[in-house]
């Protein structure tokens, strides 16, 4: 029996900002724009913008189309491979199941190619798709505003999630749903400021895909935070990208590591590639030091492990949010059905493990940990045992 973490757990936390609405946003777009139908794709009641808590979700039967007509989905991943995007996949799909109005959701993935990623964009788009959902993190963001653009003039209604488009709610896209990359690059770094004290350390950044903006947007952040504590360096002017995949983060540490610079903390901004960061560490027989990442079952049920051989480890995770595709999926079924979606569309999320337990509300490793399932689950994914099991077989 696979343990699953609660839809609401504690160690999901996010700081809430209420229903405060981020400058420059609108809690209903206005814009226009149209539909097949003549309703437009651009506005609905779905606080867009908006910041709060995940206990602030929407059932999706609130929002469900009820006239008996289908809605069709496409989901379009500019990354679209790993365990990460196959998790979110299988968030949408769980969601999808509870609404008998849509019809189907279909996806593609960009493999990291950003041509592809705006032709899987306008390609669902020509084939009268409903509703499509983008992760544009093929490349820049604003590279995929004029497929994303073409999208919405075709009649589709298109939220973007889980990397900013670099556009305008309500005048490209219906909405942006997402963490705030930044302030999760803020709550990484305060945790290795508390930790590494006035005696300070070297710190490595490890982002995804070059120039991905979830990454550079997440090092901002923590650069801010290392900015206003000087005894605390980061080693890199950018990420080190990894195209999200464990062998190359192995090999980029393995490369920081032949440098000699003495290495205090690490940042990944995805679990599976801390995973390759500390098989770095074991290939070079040198001990683990403190890591932050996004959770990751392998780093959760390894902890105490690497704990016992390496006395300096300790490890810090905010939420994979593999589950914001849902609320992507929510916002646009809102708008074609004309009902109203109060949720949050950007969470500031807190830690979700901490292995100090200094971290008011966040849980330690051997909590997080799904003892019955892959490596390469979630911790703080809202997938059912069922679902887990059916994912990873």
């Amino acid at each position: 029996m696979i343990t699953t973490a609660p839809a609401r757990r504690a160690g999901l936390a996010v700081l809430a900002l209420g229903a405060l609405v981020l400058a420059g946003c609108s809690s209903t777009n206005s814009a226009g724009g149209g539909s097949s139908e003549g309703a437009s794709n651009l506005t609905g009641d779905i606080a867009a913008g908006s910041t709060g808590t995940v206990d602030q979700f929407t059932d999706i039967s609130a929002v469900c189309p009820t006239d008996g007509k289908k809605v069709s989905v496409g989901v379009v991943d500019g990354y679209g491979t790993n365990t990460w995007s196959k998790t979110v996949l299988a968030e949408i799909q769980s969601e999808a199941a509870k609404c008998s109005a849509i019809s189907g959701v279909e996806f593609i993935a960009g493999r990291g190619d950003l041509e592809a990623t705006t032709s899987g964009i306008t390609s669902l788009a020509a084939k009268g798709t409903n509703i499509i959902l983008v992760i544009p993190d093929a490349g820049p963001g604003e590279a995929h505003l004029p497929a994303i653009r073409q999208a919405t003039q075709a009649g589709s209604t298109v939220v973007a999630f889980a990397s900013d488009p670099q556009g305008t709610a309500g005048t490209e896209y219906l909405d942006y749903t997402d963490q705030i990359p930044a302030f999760v690059g803020k709550s990484k770094a305060q945790w290795i400021v508390d930790q590494l004290g006035s005696a300070g350390g070297n710190v490595v950044f490890f982002g995804g895909p070059s120039g991905a903006l979830v990454s550079t947007q997440e090092f901002a952040g923590a650069k801010e935070v290392f900015d206003a504590n000087p005894q605390v360096k980061l080693v890199n002017s950018e990420p080190i990208w990894t195209n999200w995949d464990p062998a190359q983060a192995q090999q980029a540490m393995a490369g920081v590591l032949s440098q000699g610079t003495p290495i205090n903390a690490i940042i990944a901004d995805y679990g599976a590639s801390a995973s390759g960061v500390i098989r770095a560490y074991e290939a070079a027989g040198q001990q683990l030091p403190i890591l932050t990442s996004t959770d990751d079952n392998s780093l959760s049920c390894g902890y105490a492990d690497l704990k016992a051989k390496n006395p300096g480890y300790e490890l810090a995770t905010v939420s994979s949010r593999t589950w914001i595709g849902r609320v992507a999926l929510r916002k646009a079924l809102a708008a074609v059905a004309g009902k109203s979606d109060t949720e949050p569309s950007l969470y500031e999320l807190a830690l979700f493990e901490d292995s100090t337990g200094k971290t008011a509300d966040a849980v330690t490793p051997d909590k997080a940990c799904l003892s019955s399932a892959p490596s390469d689950a979630t911790p703080s994914t809202l997938l059912t045992s069922a679902e887990i099991t059916k994912l990873f077989g």
